[in-house]
């Protein structure tokens, strides 16, 4: 055949091959659905299980691998039964979600390397300045690499110094004026903090303060009434046993997902990364709201309000965040920068993303013990599932970059 097709390995173009090379590789699994491919005449690079011209490829009924055998080669047993034990498991989950593994992460710089960066006040307000129609960078202007975040340590420590202020006001002071801005501060402290690492993960710098802040609000408030709604179409759910538990998940999970149809037709939203970011303010939205919501019930004890501010502040990164910021990121995935159509929100990607995050949700809301274990398990597996697919996110961007630059 004539056709001469580029693939992606990471963030390396390869070839050009024809597509009986292409369709052997296939065969043998070195290339996935999931791998990015381009040939002249599509508009763009694309999952090479989206595109037409390769629907009648053969594609294995199952693929171990989510990367190329040469990086499988490049990574040999390390002897240790647990360390592969978790290895291949993070395979599976990868595969599962149909993402890259997360090996060539640097996760600790990403995480916490941005507390060794001095950070002043015009770093920030240039970090925030970002998303209007003059200060999003053009794409040759997108920085490439790894991103590493600073501003999020600082809008979480700057939250924690609030809600302990207004903590001493309401415990040392006995001011009843400090009660309400403890339980919405305290609420917030670790759901903000979140959203500010993703905003910083979204290289392409095009969504707004304004706009995850109005997601953040309005998006977790209208979450909470959709689920509301939800719930008295679907009767049944509940937190302990697992069906009801399960049902919570589909549910809250879907309530919060329908949110976000208020910006995926907006064009200049066309990345995996600002699904994932405008899925994580949904998210945190409705994860604030509802912990407020808890802690004013327990009004009448100000320990029993502590308590519960304070444990779902702590499992906050591994809830709600998440959890809409995978479906988001499925989202956009399959829209790509085509006009948003409702049939995309039942493409594959969407469905997997949007059954994981249940199954998260629902194991999350049962009785399994111990409790602290469970979380700390599921929190793991969630952003295990996250990091990969900022992995995913970034390597769009740079092979959208390095297109663009070809073309020119």
């Amino acid at each position: 055949m004539s056709e001469r097709w580029f693939y992606a390995v990471g963030e390396e173009r390869r070839g050009p091959v024809d597509q009986d090379a292409l369709f052997k590789m296939i065969a043998d699994g070195s290339l996935r659905r999931s791998t990015l491919v381009w040939m002249k005449g599509l508009a763009d690079w694309a999952p090479a299980g989206e595109v037409a011209a390769l629907a009648g490829a053969p594609w294995p009924a199952a693929v171990a691998e989510t990367v190329p055998p040469i990086r499988k080669a490049a990574a040999p047993s390390s002897g240790a039964p647990a360390a592969d034990f978790l290895h291949g498991l993070g395979r599976k989950l990868s595969d599962l979600a149909d993402l890259p593994t997360i090996s060539r992460m640097p996760v600790r710089e990403i995480l916490v390397g941005g507390l060794s960066k001095a950070t002043g006040t015009e770093d920030m307000e240039e970090t925030f300045a970002v998303g209007t129609a003059a200060t999003t960078p053009k794409l040759a202007d997108v920085a490439s690499g790894w991103p590493v975040p600073r501003i999020f340590w600082r809008v979480l420590g700057g939250a924690l110094a609030t809600y302990v202020l207004l903590r001493l006001g309401v415990s040392e002071f006995h001011n009843a004026n400090f009660y309400p801005g403890l339980i919405v501060v305290g609420s917030f402290v670790m759901p903000l903090a979140v959203v500010i690492l993703f905003f910083e993960l979204n290289t392409p710098k095009n969504v707004s303060v304004y706009q995850v802040g109005k997601l953040l609000l309005l998006g977790g408030a209208l979450s909470l009434i959709a689920t509301s709604v939800l719930s008295r179409i679907l009767p049944g759910s509940g937190v302990g046993a697992f069906f009801p538990a399960l049902l919570t998940g589909a549910i809250e999970e879907t309530g919060k997902a329908l949110v976000l149809l208020l910006v995926v037709g907006k064009p200049r939203y066309r990345w995996e990364l600002n699904g994932l970011l405008l899925g994580a303010a949904v998210g945190a939205g409705f994860a604030g709201f509802e912990s407020a919501g808890y802690a004013f019930q327990l009004a009448t004890s100000l320990d029993e309000t502590f308590g519960v501010i304070q444990l779902r502040g702590m499992l906050a990164p591994g809830g709600h965040v998440i959890w809409t910021a995978m479906i988001g990121s499925a989202i956009w995935r399959a829209k790509g920068d085509r006009p948003f159509e409702t049939a995309m929100l039942f493409s594959p990607v969407v469905v997997r993303r949007w059954a994981i995050a249940v199954v998260l949700h629902g194991l999350w809301d049962t009785n399994i013990n111990p409790a602290y274990v469970k979380c700390a398990v599921l929190a793991v597996v969630g952003w295990y599932l996250v990091l990969g697919i900022v992995t995913q996110g970034l390597d769009e961007v740079e092979l959208a970059r390095k297109s663009a630059a070809a073309a020119h």
